[in-house]
């Protein structure tokens, strides 16, 4: 059994926890072929609804997350990191952490979510998450990420960065982006605000 699978399956059953409050593990599960039927049909002009990205609601309350992010799961990896972008040399080719930005976007901007999310696992590691500043700052303006108590008056370790990422077509854009550990946002951000805010 491939070890992303496992990986994306756990991430379900986790990511429906989080979202109902710990009623349900049956919320979300793996898109179809991760994401890449939505992908070809998107090529071709059409909607896919639900199916963008590597995570599907399959229970209507589930929709409303899927409709606010549009989440890249990625198992392994363990010399592709973020670090690999900013000490690159310009005349390398496109990082592997670049093509999981363009594919996180792209497939957010074609569900039309509010915002995307890559999920990354490395091995024998804690699972980290990176994600929008935009997003992080409007969480803070709605009550996430200020409370020290959840975390027993320890601080949230959080990187934001400004980096330039190469595209695939040979175009580079700047962008602001914030990693943090997955087990974090779970305690300092609350699923009702999102069902609020989106």
């Amino acid at each position: 059994m491939p070890k992303g699978s496992q990986f994306e399956r756990d991430f379900c059953k986790e990511l429906s926890l989080w979202w109902t409050a710990q009623e349900t593990d049956e919320m979300f599960w793996r898109s179809s072929n991760s994401g890449g039927r939505a992908t070809v049909r998107a090529r071709a002009g059409k909607t896919t609804s639900g199916q963008h990205g590597d995570i599907a609601a399959i229970h209507p309350e589930g929709m409303k997350l899927i409709d606010t992010i549009t989440f890249e799961l990625k198992r392994g990896y363990s010399k592709d990191t973020i670090h690999n972008v900013f000490d690159a040399p310009e005349s390398s080719a496109v990082q592997v952490w670049e093509s999981w930005y363009q594919q996180a976007t792209e497939s957010a901007h074609n569900a039309n979510s509010e915002t995307w999310m890559i999920v990354h696992k490395r091995d024998r590691r804690d699972v980290m998450i990176y994600f929008p500043q935009r997003f992080y700052d409007l969480l803070k303006r709605n009550t996430c990420f200020q409370n020290a108590d959840p975390y027993h008056g320890k601080y949230l370790p959080f990187v934001r960065f400004q980096t330039s990422i190469r595209m695939k077509n040979q175009t580079s854009l700047v962008d602001n982006i914030v990693m943090m550990r997955w087990s974090d946002f779970k305690v300092a951000v609350s699923p009702n605000v999102l069902r609020k805010l989106f």
